[in-house]
């Protein structure tokens, strides 16, 4: 039977229609497809220029690096750097591993500028961190604390039991104080140097009087230049002292009292063996004192411990210090300050932490009225560095 030519023309019709519409939805796809692939490229690009200056960032102005660079690909970090100094690089790591978008950190130190890569991979991002400059209350210190110093200023609270001397069996302390950077900028050596104001007050209670009676305390400021180049660092500093009985102490024990006073400058060196390993010492004179009879030299060492392995994904980090002072004024006889506990830490703040330490001290007291005097305590103490 013959088809009619009506229904030839349809059925030919339709099998056209239908690819050129498959054909156009296509095309279609494939642009959209095209422009979807470049959006996420640009968007890589874009992620890796944010985790870049986000990095670089981090190691300028919360870990004061210098003489670094880094380069970002698909989320890869690579430090380059001649020397990272005194910095952990274990805390370095953990703050830019924490960046959005990071998915490794990679940090190579020991690394001449002659030997970081010049050209990148053209789909990199490299950034370097600029190199020091003139600031003024700059962040950090180039310097750092002497931790078991029984005399640094910083602000802490311990409990103490002790066995030696005339001060009370039962003591607590109550300390404050910091050291604030006024000024910084470039020296030679590749180093840094800085002016710094030192003020704090150092205060002892005895704890089995009624009203925790203050005992003594001892107001210390000053002003000290420090400069650092990689692992060494130092300051020179002038600072006065002076100490203070408690007036129910006084009341209460008539004691002999010693209007103590005194002016000293003195000089600290210190030197990172490894990162995690520090040694340090100096001398001083003093320049003015009351009583006159006071003996004008001292001196000090000691070393720190900080582990490089940490607990808690960076939170809590082992440390040990150890600080010796042997002064003209106490016949040279050896104080012996030893600080051991746990540091609690935030890699993304740079050099703020907590500290729960054990501590044990020996030989001549550091507080002032009593610096004549033999004590030896074992406490445990809070202490917290900004």
């Amino acid at each position: 039977m013959t088809q009619p030519l009506v229904s030839l023309a349809i059925d030919s019709v339709v099998p056209f229609t239908t690819h050129k519409v498959l054909r156009k939805w296509t095309k279609v796809t494939v642009f959209l497809l095209c422009l979807f692939l470049g959006w996420m490229t640009d968007a890589m690009a874009v992620e890796d220029s944010y985790i870049a200056g986000y990095a670089a960032a981090v190691l300028q102005h919360e870990f004061n690096a210098t003489n670094a660079s880094l380069i970002v690909k698909d989320g890869v970090v690579t430090v380059y750097a001649d020397s990272l100094a005194t910095l952990d690089r274990t805390k370095v790591q953990t703050a830019l591993e924490g960046i959005p978008g990071v998915t490794r950190v990679e940090i190579l130190e020991g690394v001449a500028a002659e030997e970081i890569p010049k050209t990148a991979p053209s789909d990199a991002i490299t950034q370097t961190i600029p190199k020091p400059e003139s600031k003024f209350l700059p962040n950090g210190l180039l310097f750092d604390p002497l931790h078991a110093d029984p005399r640094w200023p910083h602000f802490s609270v311990a409990y103490r039991g002790v066995s030696q001397g005339p001060e009370p069996k039962t003591t607590g302390s109550a300390n404050f104080g910091e050291t604030f950077s006024i000024y910084r900028n470039a020296a030679p050596f590749n180093g840094q140097w800085e002016i710094a104001f030192q003020g704090g007050v150092f205060s002892i209670f005895d704890l089995d009087a009624p009203s925790a009676d203050l005992v003594n305390a001892d107001y210390t400021a000053g002003l000290l230049t420090s400069y650092r180049t990689g692992s060494f660092s130092g300051f020179v500093r002038i600072y006065h002292q002076s100490s203070h009985l408690g007036d129910e102490f006084i009341l209460n024990n008539q004691p002999k009292r010693i209007n103590l006073a005194y002016e000293e400058i003195d000089v600290k060196l210190s030197y990172e063996l490894f990162d995690w390993f520090r040694v340090y010492g100096g001398g001083g004179y003093l320049v003015g004192r009351d009583p006159n009879t006071l003996g004008r030299g001292t001196s000090q060492w000691g070393a720190e411990l900080t582990s490089p392995w940490t607990l808690l994904r960076g939170k809590i980090r082992p440390v040990a210090y150890a600080d010796f002072q042997a002064n003209e004024r106490t016949n040279w006889s050896i104080t012996s300050s030893v600080l051991a506990g746990l540091q609690f830490e935030n890699a993304r703040i740079g050099d703020r932490k907590l500290q729960l330490l054990l501590e044990y001290l020996e030989g001549p007291s550091p507080n002032g009225q009593f610096y004549s005097q033999r004590t030896e305590w074992i406490g445990i103490g809070l202490h917290l560095y900004y």
